[in-house]
């Protein structure tokens, strides 16, 4: 009874602060999630996160706006903060010029996309009026987190190492969550070298808990069932980030031909690339990531990689042209079930409640 209780009491803390009843957080999937999965993911008692990295502002408010017609209940936005290696505009330059003939495949405009001024992203999610924000690529300065704490926001950071998890300590995150070497999309690290940030989540999670004191820490990576959230929880964790889960749910914005691919993969199917994005992402190389690894062009860090992508990935999704996209995802991915968003998410928890009996 006393692994019961202390379940109950670590889930209890996480769930208080957030006001939501599971103890399971959404992963913030550029290029999957959507309003509708981050509203269906809140409906069902855990936190809905609505990815906010390359919306404009006007975006951002006409996406929340949406989920709140959609549930009362409280969700996240996730930005991205810029990071310390600079965009290589020669290399994207480069790489759109080579992606011509491509575009005109796909008879789309010869553009790259615009990504917003983070400054410009922040002050929509602030006239968002959303209870959580979460930082990706590091954690808030000072002057942002002062703006969130001024309107009692709660903040969110992700890691891959405990020297991270401090920095975000100090920075006022009320919860931070530990990505494993397993989960799926792009890689956290903004405090280590990226060659020394891929540890595995049983290696990762105890340090990060003890170093976070009182504040509650998240498992991300390979949080397929009940068991594994479970597992997680008894190192300390209180709760579970749920990303590669959901990539077949029906809300996901991923085409049909890639939700179909997904039970084909195994736990050795994924390779870590930088390639589709600028920054190393755990993806399955699909045809456009072969070739360009093939052709051996400079990558340019992101978001230089993802400014001439973006309008290809948007026009693959409309044309199913799932071999044009970047199709990142964990390594237990291929456990993802179908069915509603909803759904899948009460599933799990009334599982993992079974285990607090």
């Amino acid at each position: 009874m006393f692994i019961q209780e202390q379940l109950k009491k670590q889930s209890e803390k996480l769930t208080s602060l957030l006001a939501i009843e599971a103890p399971l957080i959404a992963a913030p999937m550029m290029g999957v999630t959507t309003a509708e999965m981050t509203a269906a993911f809140s409906n069902a008692g855990g936190l809905g996160v609505m990815p906010c990295g390359i919306m404009q502002g006007s975006e951002i408010l006409e996406t929340v706006k949406k989920i709140k017609e959609l549930t009362d209940k409280p969700f996240a936005l996730n930005l991205r903060v810029p990071g310390r290696e600079k965009e290589n505009k020669e290399a994207t330059e480069t790489l759109f010029d080579a992606l011509e003939p491509l575009r005109d495949e796909l008879s789309i405009e010869h553009r790259m996309a615009a990504i917003a001024d983070f400054d410009e992203q922040f002050e929509a999610v602030l006239q968002a009026d959303v209870p959580v924000v979460s930082f990706s690529f590091g954690g808030p300065r000072e002057v942002y987190a002062e703006a969130l704490e001024a309107r009692k926001i709660i903040m969110m950071g992700a890691v891959n190492s405990t020297r991270e998890a401090k920095v975000l300590k100090t920075a006022g995150c009320s919860v931070i969550i530990a990505q494993g070497a397993e989960a799926g999309g792009p890689r956290q690290y903004f405090e280590n070298p990226v060659e020394g940030s891929q540890v595995g989540l049983m290696a990762l999670l105890p340090p990060v808990v003890r170093v976070s004191g009182e504040i509650p820490v998240v498992a991300a990576g390979a949080m397929m069932s009940a068991q594994a959230v479970t597992a997680a929880m008894m190192m300390g964790a209180c709760g579970a980030v749920l990303g590669s889960l959901l990539l077949r749910s029906k809300e996901s914005a991923w085409p049909q031909s890639l939700k179909d691919q997904i039970a084909w993969c195994d736990d050795a199917s994924t390779r870590l690339s930088d390639i589709g994005t600028g920054r190393l992402t755990r993806i399955i190389p699909t045809g456009i990531i072969e070739a360009l690894s093939e052709a051996g062009l400079t990558v340019s860090p992101y978001p230089g990689q993802l400014r001439v992508l973006a309008p290809i990935f948007e026009a693959a999704v409309a044309q199913n042209r799932g071999d044009l996209l970047e199709m990142a995802l964990g390594q237990a991915a291929q456990l993802a079930p179908q069915g509603d968003t909803c759904a899948i998410v009460t599933k799990l928890f009334d599982e993992l409640k079974n285990y607090w009996r």
